[in-house]
């Protein structure tokens, strides 16, 4: 399937007013230092985990990795918690790569429409390549030529308020489809219609007590389990350092429900209780350009894997 094997990079154009528009690529923030198995599974004896890493309550046992997955895709399959998860079923994490394209209309004033998108997911060190995918539906994909999918393909829209005030909020409501190594690889095994991403796209020299003092930025699905200001701090503490020193902007989004339809051949999915989540973390090495982006401003989003042009972070 195409897309399986590209370079994962995300590429923005940030447009305003009359400007010219400018390229701004982005990178996902994965799990490059990945040895053991990914750290956020749940429903075991005596660990806990939450589904950001480096926070207070991920797992510590030494079969997991906490240095891995800052952008994963997660599985609960009968969509029960601790301390009430049986024995047996965990929680299947996936670290995420991927791409995806938005194109903003400006007259919209801030309105960007989804034009594209293609993850890949890997859930342990040692595959050769992602077990688990994700990708956009459109009008005319085979997802929405049968109605037991329950997607059309239309939509796919989001908006963007590039400016301190607006906390630089992003959200998007997508349909989509994936494809799960335990439903058989190279189908359709759940589908999502308007899929809801929420979060946020700031430039990465925010990232300091000071910059952060201006905006209230969280996980919005309270994946961190802490305060606003106990989000922020994890930003600053183990984000930021994670991100290259020229990087420009910072991605944050994320989605968490229920499939519209699923693979009935998904062994121990429980269509009416499983849930799915996801958060996206991305950072953007393209030159920062103050002129491009008044208040509100608007974006495009463009996400390929392909090489791109860097430019230097602003100073």
């Amino acid at each position: 399937m195409a897309g399986k094997h590209m370079a994962w990079v995300i590429v923005a154009v940030l447009t305003a007013g009359g400007a010219a528009a400018a390229p701004v690529s982005f990178t996902l923030l994965g799990h490059p230092d990945n040895v053991t198995v990914l750290p956020q599974q749940r429903g075991h004896t005596g660990v806990s985990g939450d589904h950001l890493v480096q926070t207070g309550d991920d797992i510590t046992d030494p079969a997991y990795n906490p240095n891995g997955c800052f952008t994963f895709g997660f599985m609960n399959p009968i969509g029960e918690w601790e301390p009430d998860y049986p024995a047996g079923y965990a929680e299947g994490i996936h670290s995420m790569q991927g791409a995806l394209e938005l194109d903003i209309d400006l007259a919209a004033g801030g309105a960007f429409s989804v034009t594209s998108l293609s993850f890949g997911g890997v859930a342990y060190p040692g595959k050769s390549g992602p077990s688990s995918f994700e990708y956009l539906v459109i009008p005319g994909d085979p997802a929405t030529a049968d109605p037991k999918y329950q997607v059309d393909g239309v939509g796919n829209s989001g908006t963007f308020g590039a400016s301190d005030a607006l906390d630089w909020h992003l959200e998007a409501q997508l349909d989509l489809y994936r494809d799960q190594p335990f439903g058989g690889s190279g189908g359709i095994d759940m589908t999502f219609d308007d899929w809801g991403w929420t979060g946020f796209l700031v430039p990465a020299d925010l990232l300091t007590a000071e910059g952060l003092a201006l905006v209230t930025l969280d996980d919005a699905l309270g994946y961190f389990g802490g305060t606003s200001e106990d989000f922020e701090a994890w930003l600053i503490e183990q984000v930021a350092p994670r991100l290259p020193d020229d990087a420009t902007w910072l991605l944050f989004v994320q989605a968490e429900g229920q499939p519209d339809w699923n693979n009935p051949g998904m062994k121990g999915w429980d269509p009416q209780e499983g849930i799915v989540g996801e958060t996206i973390v991305a950072y953007s090495t393209t030159g920062y350009q103050p002129d491009l982006i008044p208040e509100p401003a608007t974006l495009t989003l463009v996400l390929c894997g392909a090489a791109v042009a860097w430019a230097r972070r602003r100073r």
